[in-house]
């Protein structure tokens, strides 16, 4: 379903602000977790309602394709697994392959109702610059994504990702 343009013009403000807030927050003593998450998906989504889902979802990707995500058990769960490795490859010092298992794992798993994409985005560059990295949220938004779940499209996308990094 295509956007009006008024509706994109709301999602691209809410985009911006959500980057913003992580900006800032990133460089404090907060951390991502998944209740920041949660967060940055109502602020993408504007909506106080809680974002997780927990039924099936079909959607489709740039292929054409269309996939089915199963029942999430519990995808806060997920989320938290999510972050948690992804942390602590960062404190390992890995902090670029951090950021590319969060974002790959986020939009894989397909957590939320809406905006998992934004919000793996977010998420990435929390990660990122916890770790002291600091790349264009839009240059990561503007990668073409594929099918994560293929490994070509997904090595495509690592070094498209890896490219965002050295141009940083």
């Amino acid at each position: 379903m295509s956007k009006n343009p008024m509706q994109k013009q709301r999602e691209d403000l809410r985009f911006r602000r959500a980057v913003d807030y992580v900006h800032q927050e990133s460089r404090g003593i907060k951390r991502i977790n998944s209740n920041e998450l949660a967060h940055l998906n109502q602020i993408l989504t504007d909506t106080d309602m809680s974002p997780w889902r927990f039924e099936e979802a079909d959607i489709q990707i740039p292929s054409g394709r269309v996939a089915r995500f199963n029942v999430l058990s519990n995808p806060i769960d997920r989320a938290r697994d999510i972050l948690g490795d992804a942390m602590q490859m960062v404190g390992n010092k890995d902090v670029a392959q951090a950021g590319l298992y969060a974002y790959q794992e986020l939009v894989s798993s397909h957590l939320f109702r809406d905006a998992n994409r934004r919000t793996a985005v977010l998420a990435t560059i929390w990660i990122l610059e916890t770790g002291g990295i600091r790349i264009d949220a839009g240059k990561l938004l503007a990668i073409p994504l594929g099918d994560l779940r293929s490994l070509a499209d997904k090595e495509r996308f690592g070094r498209d990702f890896d490219a965002i990094l050295a141009n940083s």
